[in-house]
């Protein structure tokens, strides 16, 4: 509570502070490297504008070969990628396994990029990177990345995905950011920094002339179901692999459905699910284990 008070100035809101006593009752952190998550994170900067220079954006070439343009004062993303040149390695290790040359791969909450240069390398000029990223400012980083490397095989559409066409709210933390639709005028004020379209994945893959799907990826902070709505026809017609982030308190506190439903719709298309970097299928009970509840973990989902 005292972090909360202290460095960020506010209460401490029952999730987050959860999430926090969960870890430390579990020896899972230190004080001192709770202290650092805090001072680290982008509420801090926004909470202390004047003890730090604005971020500026740097060039940083990968482990991957490529080059990246991202901001290091991004805690949730960019500074990784500064600061060690890599970003989720087992993630990107399952990529590199699942394309090849001429291969379609499609990066749905792309954010800055890493997934989609990487996708770009494996599948050469002769295959199809779609990268769908609602938050205009990681769009523009993306965009000046894929120039730098001549990937000219990404296809970057500033929008989200829904069940439905329409539009939604994107409130950013950093360059993570979380969704709003609207359904017509809304009962409340909204507070967002975009708004931006949003249509099923099906029609963005129909109307891009899309006809075949190797993989996608798809970290939207909770609104994997959402997504999966209007993907059906894609992940029958295609029968794609999926990387997914499963995140139960995300998926728990969103309205389009839970965590253990989130896991019931991938089996019901028809996938048997493991969490990345460790061997063997899992069970739904495996998975929310390794998960913990508070914590996330990446699925790959191959189809049966």
């Amino acid at each position: 509570m005292n972090c909360y008070r202290l460095l960020l100035g506010r209460q401490p809101d029952p999730d987050g502070l959860g999430h926090y006593r969960q870890r430390l009752s579990a020896g899972t952190i230190s004080v001192r490297d709770l202290v650092g998550e805090f001072i680290g994170s982008v509420e801090f900067v926004h909470a202390h504008p004047h003890g730090h220079e604005p971020p500026s954006t740097e060039i940083v070439t990968t482990c991957e070969g490529f080059r990246m343009h991202v901001d290091p004062g991004d805690y949730a993303v960019g500074h990784t990628i500064a600061r060690t040149g890599s970003y989720e390695p087992e993630v990107s290790a399952a990529l590199r396994e699942l394309l090849g040359p001429g291969g379609t791969f499609v990066d749905v909450g792309a954010n800055v990029g890493w997934f989609s240069l990487l996708g770009a390398s494996l599948v050469g000029p002769s295959g199809r990177v779609i990268a769908i990223e609602p938050n205009p400012l990681n769009v523009a980083l993306l965009r000046d990345s894929a120039r730098d490397n001549g990937f000219d095989n990404i296809d970057m559409l500033t929008m989200a995905l829904a069940a439905q066409p329409g539009a939604i709210a994107l409130e950013t933390d950093g360059s993570n950011g979380r969704i709003t639709p609207i359904d017509g005028p809304p009962a409340e004020p909204i507070e967002a920094n975009f708004v931006v379209a949003a249509r099923p994945l099906d029609d963005v893959l129909s109307d891009a002339g899309v006809t075949r799907v190797d993989a996608i990826k798809i970290d939207v902070e909770g609104a994997e179901p959402l997504v999966l709505k209007g993907a059906g026809n894609t992940i029958t017609r295609h029968r794609p692999v999926l990387i997914s982030e499963f995140y139960p308190l995300a998926l728990d506190s969103s309205p389009w459905g839970n965590a253990h439903g989130y896991l019931a719709m991938l089996r019901a298309f028809g996938y048997r699910l493991s969490v990345i970097g460790s061997e063997g299928d899992h069970d739904d009970e495996t998975i929310w284990s390794m998960a913990g509840g508070t914590e996330h973990v990446d699925l790959l989902a191959r189809p049966i």
